[in-house]
C-alpha cells in the first residue's frame, strides 16, 4: 500500500510499495488510514459545501480509507472557496477560537480559514508531543532560543510557527516579527546579538535584509549573533540564494513548506535534498498539468493538490494548491524512507521567453551562482529576450557584470539578455 501521506493520480508513475512510514519532526504518530477516513467523514456531515460536492461526484465516506481512495475525492480548486469567509466552516460557530485570511501576495481574493481549540492544541501539536524526540527533523531542542521573523499580523505563519516551537517543543521562542513599527528589524538585529540564540525562521528575502542591514550597522554576524540554524518559509528559494544566505549568516539554512490553507506540509533533512513530507498532517498528491516543462526526462512536474488531515474546522480535501512541484522517488541519504516532494514555484512564476517556458528559480539559479549578482533582482521577459534589472553596484565594473550575466543567460537558455 501507499502510505496516506503521498500519492499519484492517473498520469504518472504509481507510489512506491510496501508499509512506508515517512517521519515529520517525530516518529509514529497514529493510523494515518483512520485519520484520512475521519476527515472526510467529519466534512461530509459537518460542511455542506463538501457534503453536496462529494454527493454530485458520487462518493461517500465509506468509500474512503486508504490512499488509493483519495482518488475516488474530486478536487477542491481555489475559485470555490473566494468571497465566502465561512463556506470551510465545519464546527458550530461559537467553537472558533482564532481565524486568518490568506497573504493575497498572488493577487487573488483571500481565503478564510478557521481554527477550533483542538485544531490549535491537540491535533495541531500532535506530531510535536509525540513519542521518539530523536526523529525530529528541526534539530530543536527543549529550552533553546529561537527569533521568530515572521509576520503574526492576519497570516497564520508567525502564530503557527511560535505555537509549534512553544507547545510542542519548549522552546523559548522571542516573536520578533517582521517589519513594522514595533517590529523594526534594527531592533531585531539588537535583540538577536543580547540574547544570542540559537535559530531563526524568517522568509529568505528577510534573512538576506537583515545581513545586509547588520553589515552596514557593524554587527558581526558570526561573532556577535552565532546561530545554529536558520529555517526559510514563505517564498521560493533556490539552491544559489540559500547557499548566499548561509554565507551571509554562517550556519545551515533550511527550507519549510507549508501554506496558510494547508499548515505544514514538509520539511527538509540534514541532505537539504527536497522535502519529507508531512504524512500526518497532510496527504499530497502531485496533479499532471499540461504545458508544464519536465523537471528532466525522469520526473513529471505536476500541481499539488493537498488533503488536510488535521483541521475539523475548516477541512480541506483535494485542495489545488497551485504550487508546482514533483516526487524524488530516490533515497535519502538521511535514512528516512520514501520519496520527497520538490517545489518548483507557483503556475504564474513560468516565465514565457525564447522557446521553452522557464521557471524562476532556474534562472535565479544562475543568476545568483554569479559572483557579484545582487540577490534583489527583477526579470522582465520579453517575446525572444529577457531584461535583468539590478541595483546599482556599490563596487566592481557594471560593465564586467553586464557581460558575465548575459553570456551565462545565453549560454543555458540560449536567449537574448539585456543587464541594466
Amino acid at each position: 500500500e501507499t502510505p496516506c501521506g503521498l500519492s499519484v493520480r492517473a498520469g504518472l508513475q504509481p507510489g512506491l510499495s510496501g508499509g512506508l512510514t515517512m517521519s515529520f519532526l517525530r516518529e509514529k504518530f497514529f493510523a494515518p488510514a483512520s485519520r484520512l477516513h475521519q476527515i472526510v467523514s467529519h466534512a461530509y456531515y459537518w460542511n455542506p459545501f463538501y457534503r453536496e460536492k462529494l454527493s454530485k461526484a458520487g462518493v461517500g465516506p465509506d468509500q474512503i480509507h486508504r490512499a488509493e481512495d483519495v482518488s475516488l475525492l474530486p478536487f477542491t480548486d481555489r475559485e470555490e472557496l473566494e468571497g465566502d469567509p465561512w463556506i470551510l466552516l465545519s464546527v458550530p460557530k461559537n467553537q472558533l477560537v482564532q481565524a486568518h485570511l490568506s497573504t493575497g501576495t498572488t493577487g487573488r481574493p483571500p481565503l478564510y480559514i478557521l481554527f477550533d481549540w483542538e485544531d490549535l492544541y491537540a491535533r495541531g501539536l500532535m506530531p510535536l508531543v509525540a513519542e521518539a524526540p530523536r526523529a525530529r527533523l528541526l534539530g530543536i531542542e527543549e529550552g533553546e532560543i529561537v527569533f521568530s521573523a515572521l509576520p503574526y499580523e492576519v497570516s497564520v505563519t508567525g502564530l503557527a510557527i511560535h505555537r509549534a516551537l512553544q507547545d510542542g517543543i519548549g522552546a523559548c521562542v522571542v516573536p520578533v516579527g517582521k517589519g513594522g513599527f514595533y517590529a523594526d528589524p534594527l531592533k531585531t538585529l539588537k535583540l538577536m546579538r543580547d540574547l544570542r540564540g540559537d535559530h531563526l525562521f524568517t522568509t529568505p528575502s528577510y534573512a538576506v535584509h537583515l545581513a545586509e542591514l547588520a553589515a552596514d550597522s557593524g554587527i558581526a554576524i558570526q561573532g556577535e549573533i552565532g546561530l545554529r540554524s536558520l529555517w526559510l518559509i514563505g517564498e521560493l528559494c533556490s539552491q544559489a540564494l540559500r547557499r548566499r544566505i548561509e554565507d551571509l549568516w554562517q550556519c545551515p539554512a533550511f527550507l519549510y513548506y507549508g501554506s496558510l490553507e494547508c499548515g505544514p506540509v514538509g520539511l527538509e533533512c540534514l541532505m537539504q535534498d527536497g522535502y519529507h513530507v508531512a504524512s500526518s498532517f497532510v496527504h499530497v498528491e502531485i496533479v499532471p498539468v499540461e504545458d508544464i516543462p519536465r523537471a528532466d526526462s525522469e520526473h513529471t512536474v505536476g500541481e499539488i493538490a493537498v488533503t488536510v488531515l488535521w483541521r475539523h474546522a475548516s477541512p480541506l480535501l483535494g485542495f489545488r494548491t497551485g504550487d508546482l512541484g514533483r516526487w524524488d522517488r530516490s533515497p535519502c541519504r538521511c535514512g528516512i524512507p520514501g520519496p520527497r516532494l520538490h517545489l518548483l514555484g507557483r503556475k504564474e512564476d513560468l516565465l514565457e521567453f525564447g522557446e521553452t517556458p522557464r521557471f524562476v528559480l532556474e534562472l535565479e539559479e544562475v543568476l545568483l551562482g554569479l559572483p557579484g549578482v545582487s540577490p534583489w533582482y527583477r526579470l522582465k521577459p520579453e517575446a525572444r529576450s529577457l531584461r535583468v534589472l539590478l541595483p546599482e553596484l556599490r563596487q566592481g565594473d557594471p560593465g564586467s557584470l553586464r557581460e558575465l550575466i548575459r553570456d551565462e543567460i545565453g549560454r543555458c537558455f540560449r536567449v537574448n539578455c539585456s543587464v541594466e
